[in-house]
């Protein structure tokens, strides 16, 4: 048999030599046999070491197959190493000597790094009768697919596929641990955890799609990644753009400054694979420990409404947590369900339409329709307030339903048959469902689609991408009318009014406002309405207040203009009484 014949070429096993006791000599025999096969068949490596020299002195079949796959990392053939001496499975073997020297240690386990390969190693002695010491007796495996495997699923429950950096889970466990260790009374020590959110990054995803995207935060991670491991401190990607960072043992001045270093890594545009360059920015919310709180939970709370604060305030920019931050969010709770209570019982919204006149004739030619609402308990809510609410809430699409339907159904009874604008919030372009809302406005007012304008803004484009194209195309179909609205503040790309044939172009009212004593104002204006005339697009001044301005802009070559010159916002005929009773509430 394969056992009796290893067994009897490896002369010295120390199976031979030990004592048996007294039974038949077949008997002896069979034992022996069987337990021979029984080592060579287990799916473990055995070998035994002599306890004076620590030479092996007995491998088992499954030992010489498991040295065959690794010939190429150790000095010694598997039909030779009968005899050879265990250092040669360690490149420091002393620390290992003096354990099998030991016959007093008990059991233990060990993993061997061999090259690329990975030995597990389970060490235990073997005595005889009367104490007699056999020697240690190692059993063993090659376990490198194993552990490859178990690194792998480690790194899926720890780290963000995409980028490498931890992902949200090893965060938490990094917070949880942190917290943990503080001690909620020591004000010297404190730790801080930043959210890091990336400003224009949608934009990448609508316009070049989500390879190059993907691609943006692979790059947006190594740049983060450097400055983090500079500073010391634990960076995970908890999703989307969406970046934290954990600060250990830091002052608010050391804090502020990684803050910055992080913000100031997006001062230059980021080359996409495509050539483009696209300028990006980053927001960042500020919590420290133990004095915006000791608990997970109230820790990112906080540093969320840091980072709110921080996109509110411009975004590009850090904000540490202040306690009316908390106060902020929750009256913007509270005008959430006021305003969805408001939009479920259509309780006191009005909409008021403002003049828009055509400057050679003095003609009104449309109207913009602007959305107003009244409280009981607040009064009269500014748009500025409410409409940010809105969209936040996902009531943007109730929202420009409600002034669609109204505006369409107001013009449609307007005698001198002048048209209707309607400005669009930027997140109902590109959603796919603003041709239907347009479409069901015109069919149940019976308006002409020829009367109505919709009015969006750039950041509506940047954001909706080509979807938002594709919207405005379709309402363009359906005859009704496009403006720009805003032209001249924020991106105010010629590239925008390439990608679409626009109608109009409105241009900010604080240029024609402040264009009476600044020249640079003055020559965007002017800048602005030579423009539309080479493109051959009308162009409404907003803001107009004074006969000046209106001389000055149609000088300038505008052909429409908008402002208390002409009129302010009024409501229609029929909302009258209900506004007659608000104000009068409000004079009591």
């Amino acid at each position: 048999m394969k056992a009796e014949s290893l067994a009897s070429q490896q002369q010295g096993c120390s199976f031979s030599d030990w004592p048996e006791p007294q039974m038949a000599v077949q008997t002896v025999t069979m034992s022996r046999t069987q337990l021979l096969r029984m080592l060579d068949q287990i799916p473990v490596g055995v070998m035994l070491l002599d306890p004076k020299t620590l030479c092996i002195s007995y491998y088992n079949q499954t030992s010489r197959e498991i040295l065959e796959k690794i010939s190429d990392l150790i000095p010694v053939e598997a039909d030779s190493l009968l005899g050879v001496n265990v250092d040669v499975f360690h490149k420091n073997p002393a620390c290992q000597r003096a354990l099998l020297m030991d016959a007093a240690m008990p059991p233990h386990r060990a993993r061997i790094h061999l090259g690329p390969e990975i030995l597990d190693l389970s060490v235990s002695r073997v005595f005889g009768p009367n104490g007699l010491d056999y020697g240690p007796m190692l059993t063993w495996s090659l376990v490198t697919a194993q552990v490859r495997a178990e690194e792998h699923v480690f790194r899926l429950a720890n780290y963000d596929i995409l980028t490498g950096l931890h992902n949200r889970a090893a965060f938490m466990e990094r917070l949880e641990t942190v917290l943990a260790g503080m001690d909620a009374e020591d004000k010297t020590h404190q730790s801080a955890m930043m959210f890091v959110d990336l400003d224009g990054f949608k934009m990448v995803n609508d316009t070049y799609g989500h390879a190059t995207g993907d691609l943006m935060l692979t790059h947006v991670a190594e740049v983060l990644g450097t400055i983090c491991r500079k500073a010391g401190v634990f960076l995970a990607r908890l999703g989307g753009d969406e970046f934290a960072v954990i600060v250990q043992d830091a002052t608010m001045e050391q804090v502020g400054l990684l803050a910055g270093r992080l913000i100031d890594a997006f001062e230059n545009p980021f080359v996409l694979p495509t050539g483009h360059q696209h300028q990006m920015g980053a927001s960042i919310g500020i919590a420290f420990s133990p004095d915006h709180g000791t608990q997970s939970s109230q820790l990112l709370s906080r540093a969320d409404m840091a980072l709110y604060a921080a996109k509110a305030g411009g975004k590009n920019m850090a904000r540490v947590f202040l306690p009316q931050m908390e106060d902020s969010l929750i009256m913007r709770a509270r005008l959430e369900r006021m305003l969805r209570d408001a939009f479920a019982h259509s309780r006191d919204l009005f909409v008021f339409y403002q003049p828009i006149v055509d400057l050679t004739s003095g003609r009104v030619v449309s109207r913009e329709a602007l959305m107003r609402w009244h409280d009981s308990s607040r009064g009269w809510i500014p748009p500025k307030d409410f409409i940010p609410v809105a969209e936040e809430a996902g009531l943007v699409y109730e929202l420009d339903s409600f002034v669609l339907h109204a505006a369409c159904r107001d013009a449609a009874a307007w005698t001198d048959e002048a048209s209707v604008a309607v400005n669009i919030s930027a997140s109902s372009v590109g959603q796919g469902r603003l041709p239907g809302a347009v479409a069901m406005a015109l069919a149940a007012s019976g308006l002409p689609a020829t009367r109505l304008s919709v009015e969006v803004t750039e950041t509506a484009l940047m954001s909706g991408g080509n979807e938002a194209l594709r919207d405005l195309q379709a309402l363009r179909d359906m005859g009704v009318g496009i403006s720009l609205d805003d032209f001249g503040t924020g991106f105010s790309s010629l590239a925008h009014l390439r990608a679409f044939p626009f109608d109009r172009i409105k241009i900010d009212g604080s240029f024609v406002q402040d264009g009476d004593r600044r020249s640079d104002c003055a020559a965007i204006v002017r800048a602005l309405a030579q423009l539309g005339v080479t493109l051959r697009v009308a162009t409404v001044a907003e803001g107009v207040e004074t006969p000046q301005q209106r001389q000055r802009i149609q000088a300038d070559g505008c052909t429409h203009a908008q402002g208390y010159l002409f009129g302010r916002p009024e409501p229609t005929l029929r909302d009258v009484p209900r506004l007659r009773e608000i104000n009068a509430l409000h004079v009591c």
